[in-house]
């Protein structure tokens, strides 16, 4: 048809992230993988939160008391997330079902968090979480089912406990989590990464965002309201993300502290969840001093797509008062990290695989002339290559002419994004 555009719309409704192909954010080889032996007098505590019920589509966050935790005091040294289906208990691949984020609230403070990158952390010798058996305990948490079938999932994770009847828990130095986030204070702190924005195809939030806190204060900062001393830092970001930089400022000068680089285990680069943030090597110390700012932003590659609701928080270990550490402006500064975990098996992007029930479009007759196309049922009600007859034909778009998708699956619970790729289409979900 002249002047028109077919439209192949492949499967089930795209609940995925639009993604692109992109250069790879860190060189080949990765720094070594962090994961001391386990302290002397601690144990590893195992626990499961759920199970939780997610229905297809979902995207929403939730908040529930969490009694899953130790039933003596004493100290937390270490933390690992997971996420596992209760149905056989293996974890499931991030395309299909995935934890957006989960964040353990102690005493009404963020304390622990993971993402879809699940961040492992452990603390320096002789460091460690205060936690006691009469502290309040929350967990907010959002997982997204990306799939057409209801599941029911545990949230997991491991914690290397010292108890404080152990010889070793007298001489642990308390650390509490300053939480910090380029968007601090916002309930769902995102920001958008537009392609070409930033300068030389990257963006950092949120020192190239004009106006980015509509003359508000600035989110990402904090002052610090006690000397202590930094002992643990990552980042946090989602695909597409390259860096979150952790900075400090006192009396007009400000130098960085720290910078967590992700590392694309995926060969096309910053484009999947398939990654592992780098954290602060043990001995990193860093001397703080009431009055101090801190603050934190993030860089994103913006070379060859647009990245949507993104996010870039940095939670901090900080001693409750100070324990050594070196001068920021007189000091040397170890910047040098060590990634948190090696490859998770199930965030590798399983799509890209041939699909040979799926009909080759690009053979297939036109369907009609459209400017908009509905979603419901996780189906496209015209074009979807599921379906059989006229149905199943390619819509046509005029060149130029806007296409809107309709989403009229409940929205209050279901979510659709739209993906786009390359004839003939025929492969499972996933850029490859």
């Amino acid at each position: 048809m002249a002047g028109a555009r077919r439209t192949v719309l492949g499967g089930l409704a795209a609940l995925l992230v639009i993604l692109a192909a992109a250069p790879a954010a860190v060189a080949a080889s990765a720094p070594p993988v962090r994961r001391p032996p386990l302290p002397a007098g601690a144990r590893t505590l195992k626990y499961r939160f759920g199970p939780l019920s997610i229905k297809p589509g979902q995207n929403l966050i939730a908040l529930d008391v969490n009694k899953q935790r130790p039933n003596v005091d004493g100290w937390i040294v270490g933390f690992r997330p997971g996420l596992v289906r209760v149905r056989d208990g293996h974890s499931p691949n991030v395309d299909q079902i995935h934890l957006h984020h989960a964040v353990w609230v102690v005493n009404g403070r963020p304390t622990f968090a993971a993402g879809e990158e699940k961040t492992y952390v452990s603390l320096p010798k002789g460091f460690g979480w205060r936690y006691t058996t009469k502290q309040s305990w929350l967990l907010n948490h959002m997982i997204h089912n990306l799939t057409p079938t209801p599941e029911r999932v545990f949230i997991t994770y491991e914690l290397d406990f010292i108890p404080d009847t152990t010889p070793q828990a007298g001489a642990i130095k308390q650390v509490d989590t300053r939480w910090m986030d380029v968007e601090g204070g916002k309930a769902y702190p995102v920001f958008d990464a537009l392609r070409g924005s930033g300068a030389n195809g990257r963006f950092t939030y949120p020192d190239q965002a004009p106006n980015a806190y509509a003359g508000g204060p600035a989110r990402n900062r904090w002052t610090a309201d006690h000397d202590g001393t930094l002992v643990a830092v990552a980042g946090h970001l989602h695909p597409g993300g390259l860096w979150t930089d952790l900075s400090l400022t006192r009396d007009g000068r400000t130098v960085r502290l720290f910078r967590s680089r992700a590392h694309y285990f995926e060969p096309a680069g910053a484009v999947s969840w398939d990654v592992a943030m780098a954290g602060t090597r043990p001995d990193w110390r860093i001397a703080v001093r009431k009055g101090d700012v801190l603050s934190v932003n993030a860089t994103y590659d913006t070379t060859k797509a647009s990245w949507y609701e993104v996010m870039g928080i940095m939670p901090i270990a900080m001693t409750t008062a100070p324990a050594g550490g070196v001068d920021p402006f007189s000091g040397r500064i170890d910047r040098r990290g060590v990634l948190t975990h090696g490859r998770l098996k199930e965030n590798i992007d399983a799509g890209g695989r041939p699909n040979p029930g799926l009909a080759d479009a690009g053979k297939l007759k036109d369907g009609p002339l459209v400017d908009r196309v509905v979603i419901k049922n996780f189906t496209y009600e015209q074009g979807d290559l599921s379906l059989s007859g006229r149905q199943g034909l390619p819509p046509v778009v005029r060149q130029g002419q806007q296409l809107t998708f309709v989403n009229q699956d409940p929205t209050s619970v279901v979510f659709h994004t739209i993906t786009a790729c390359r004839q003939p289409c025929r492969e499972t979900p996933g850029i490859k």
